[in-house]
């Protein structure tokens, strides 16, 4: 049997520890590194069929993760048709079909051109890994180089429609390291706000708004539904983008500047939280 001395002795050890962090640690905020802008370089020009948005494409290609040290900005390889049989690939250009970088860095190409692309990572896989066939994985907010051949060009009879977002698209460009936002709070932001336009290759159109100090209580309906559902989870300091579909921003009514059924951007400073 443990004597009073002892168990009182136990007792200020597990005290001692919590007051000092003992225990499992808090995971640390994913680190997102700097992204490059977009770019796309002719490498060699085609003088072929032009593709334009919604034309089924086949491409050969070679990717590789954004490397800022080096002089071609190639870092490791990540695909390549080369490696995969020298099986082309098919899609639809400008439909969302595979990645937004390649929508946006494909319009334009002519067949038998080669083209460069530096895509950030919100025009790549996003904040999500994302893990090729051949095991190679991305890690998440991942820029990326591609260059791309241009094989044929084949127009649509019936153009597929564009996708755009049905919820709330979140990216954080600026993880933040102080109170965190949640639904009833109150919080101070500055933003601003475009027109979605899907052939700018950060989408944002004709800006509509921009507000320096603007305060909001979270989940109250003072703002549109977008805000209530993108802004949670934010910290202080931190830096958002957010794509909100016409349900949850101002409808098939519009307002003022924005006419109806619009999709907006909006990036986002969270700068206090009451």
């Amino acid at each position: 049997m443990k004597s009073m001395y002892q168990i009182m002795a136990s007792i200020a050890c597990a005290l001692a520890l919590t007051a000092c962090g003992g225990g499992p640690e808090k995971p640390a905020d994913p680190v997102i590194p700097a992204q490059p802008a977009f770019k796309a370089t002719d490498l060699v020009v085609g003088k072929g069929t032009e593709a334009a948005t919604s034309d089924f494409l086949t491409v050969t290609y070679t990717g590789w993760l954004y490397d800022s040290t080096k002089a071609d900005f190639k870092g490791t390889k990540i695909d390549s048709t080369a490696d995969n049989g020298n099986v082309p690939f098919n899609f639809a250009v400008g439909t969302g079909a595979y990645m937004l970088g390649w929508d946006q860095g494909m319009v334009g190409m002519k067949e038998g051109g080669t083209r460069s692309l530096i895509i950030p990572s919100p025009l790549g896989f996003g904040s999500l890994e994302y893990t090729f066939a051949n095991k190679t994985k991305v890690p998440a907010n991942s820029p990326l180089v591609y260059e791309v051949t241009l094989v044929t060009v084949r127009k649509a009879t019936n153009p597929p429609v564009v996708q755009l977002p049905d919820t709330v698209v979140r990216t954080d460009t600026r993880i933040g390291t102080g109170a965190e936002a949640k639904t009833g709070n109150t919080v101070t932001v500055k933003y601003t706000g475009w027109l979605y336009d899907a052939t700018k290759a950060d989408f944002r159109g004709t800006q509509f708004d921009a507000s320096t100090a603007f305060d909001f209580k979270i989940g109250a309906g003072s703002v549109i539904k977008g805000w209530d559902y993108g802004v949670p989870g934010m910290k202080v300091g931190g830096v958002r983008t957010l794509v909100i579909p016409p349900e949850l921003a101002y409808g098939s009514a519009g307002r003022d500047k924005i006419p109806p059924a619009s999709t907006l951007v909006f990036t986002i400073e969270l700068v206090t939280v009451r």
